[in-house]
């Protein structure tokens, strides 16, 4: 009797500290605290027409607040109360970040309700252009212009830049790719989703953590060894600026049906002396060869296998920015596209660890742990952050 009543006070307590977390962000962040009727009204009780996005987390429902403003609306699915910490976490993070190229957040609603039962929600700013990810790989056939694509790039890396080192705390975010990269009416580059962030405490060189991400993103320190740094976020995009300059997916199949790896690649025609090859044929608008030459030798050095070849986000934004020039990139001695089972051997015999496909719905899961992080969906064109 007496181990069930400490039970009930511990899930008392746990439950207590759940919701002064909430109710702390929201008085330091200025979020607006949605009721369960505004959400439906907004979404039309959750129509199917007002979708615009789908994953292993939930939907993402387009909607109409009473102001007449369009927002955003990432709704969890499987939701309990005993999940209210990892929503907080990703509330805390987003609201945490004020920068115009990171996705801001309106606001948040958590209820539980006789029909839906327990519902967590973020709100944010509708973006018109959907996601990186829709342009470089969905159906329309359209390419993005230089410009464009210049704009975008510069943007994903002030954004990076900024969670590493404008935010206080240091902020990892641990998922760029395409599909986390929204764009607004004009092109503008939100970095988006924070639901696997991690702050940096001061001092520390590295974060040992288990693996999330998703693979072919994620930086081999951190896939092999759970050594996190905001080196590999720089991994991360240089994988983005690759897909971005070439119109390639992270995994490519050759011609006789071989996978391999975008960073491999690109490295391959850096090495013949054929940097300009990386770059997409068609591309409306081309930019002066000097300046694209540039920007692949960038995303190969940001992609470099070895953590301390890599720049950093600052350093990234000055050479993209100004007439610094590119450091010379060092040779590859590690083969990554041979490393693919490697890494997932590695995840899995250290019995913790997880990583999502690149398709963001089959799920990497290793060891006899629960994961408690979101999988993510590469067609999620609406997805807040």
């Amino acid at each position: 009797m007496r181990g069930r009543e400490r039970l009930e006070k511990l899930k008392v307590r746990d439950r207590d500290t759940r919701s002064q977390a909430l109710e702390n962000i929201s008085a330091s962040a200025t979020l607006v605290k949605f009721g369960f009727d505004e959400i439906k009204y907004a979404t039309r009780s959750f129509s199917r027409e007002n979708i615009v996005g789908k994953g292993g987390y939930g939907n993402v429902y387009k909607g109409r607040l009473k102001d007449g403003s369009e927002v955003a609306l990432k709704r969890f699915k499987n939701c309990s109360a005993a999940g209210d910490a990892s929503f907080a976490h990703e509330v805390e993070v987003i609201a945490s970040v004020r920068h115009m190229n990171l996705m801001a957040l309106r606001g948040y609603c958590t209820a539980t309700t006789t029909m839906e039962g327990h519902q967590r929600i973020i709100v944010c700013d509708l973006m018109k252009n959907g996601s990186l990810h829709d342009h470089l790989f969905g159906s329309d056939g359209r390419k993005l212009s230089w410009p464009i694509r210049q704009k975008i790039a510069v943007g994903t890396a002030r954004g990076l830049a900024y969670l590493h080192y404008g935010a206080q705390p240091t902020i990892l975010h641990r998922d760029i790719k395409a599909s986390n990269i929204l764009l607004d009416e004009r092109f503008e580059a939100k970095v988006a989703d924070f639901g696997l962030a991690r702050f940096a405490p001061e001092g520390m060189t590295h974060v040992s953590t288990r693996v999330a991400g998703t693979l072919g993103y994620v930086a081999p320190e951190y896939a092999l060894y759970g050594q996190l740094t905001e080196k590999s976020d720089v991994f991360s995009f240089g994988v983005v600026l690759l897909e971005l300059l070439s119109g390639k997916k992270a995994f490519l199949t050759t011609d006789d049906g071989q996978n391999s790896l975008l960073t491999d690649w690109a490295w391959s025609l850096v090495r013949k002396g054929k940097p300009l090859d990386v770059i997409e044929e068609g591309m409306e608008e081309m930019g002066p060869k000097e300046i694209m030459e540039k920007y692949v030798l960038v995303a190969v050095l940001s992609s470099h296998p070895q953590l301390h070849a890599r720049p950093t986000m600052d350093q990234i934004v000055k050479i993209l920015e100004t007439d610094l020039a590119v450091p010379t990139i060092p040779d590859r001695p590690l083969p990554l596209v041979a490393n693919l089972d490697e890494i997932e051997r590695s995840v899995s015999s250290s019995g913790s660890g997880h990583l999502s496909s690149v398709s963001g719905y089959q799920q990497f899961a290793f060891g006899n742990e629960v994961s408690v992080l979101i999988d993510r969906t590469e067609s999620d064109p609406g997805t807040p952050g």
